[in-house]
């Protein structure tokens, strides 16, 4: 029996997105982490003995995720956790991921792990920092994916 170039068709276009929202996490989450992608001021004050300490001049810089939040007042469990979500909508794309290739293999579980690493990409979009960005990213590519994932036929 002679297969046809469209019955692998939903397949392709599941694991093609599937693999661009991977790819978009990961360069967003080491963006967001480690570029500076921050700005954090500073200023000194101007004789330490007048009884009304006087600014100088302030001072900015561009500063990465871990300089901004570890140097807190709660130090690392303030930047602890932003990096649970941080990491939990990066790994989310390949929960889908592993999704598409359980559901090619005829297991209607992976259609359930699309879904779970969509819902849970979906969840970034009320994150008050950069996190919405991941819903914006990837968003769009994983619904793709669930989309084709329910759409494909299986042996």
């Amino acid at each position: 029996m002679r297969i046809g170039y469209g019955e692998f068709m939903a397949y392709r276009i599941a694991r093609l997105a599937c693999v661009m929202a991977c790819a978009a996490a990961l360069v967003y989450a080491v963006a967001f982490l480690f570029g500076p992608t921050y700005t954090t001021c500073s200023s000194g004050t101007i004789g330490p003995d007048q009884p009304f300490a006087t600014f100088g001049p302030t001072s900015c810089r561009s500063a990465n995720f871990f300089e901004v939040n570890a140097s807190g007042p709660e130090g690392l469990g303030q930047a602890s956790r932003a990096l649970f979500f941080i990491t939990l909508w990066t790994i989310a794309p390949f929960i889908a991921l592993l999704g598409v290739a359980l559901r090619a293999r005829g297991h209607l579980f992976g259609v359930g792990l699309v879904a779970l690493g969509f819902a849970i990409d979906a969840t970034s979009i009320i994150s008050m920092g950069g996190g919405f960005v991941f819903a914006l990213l990837c968003g769009p590519l994983l619904l793709v994916t669930l989309i084709a994932t329910l759409a494909m036929r299986v042996r």
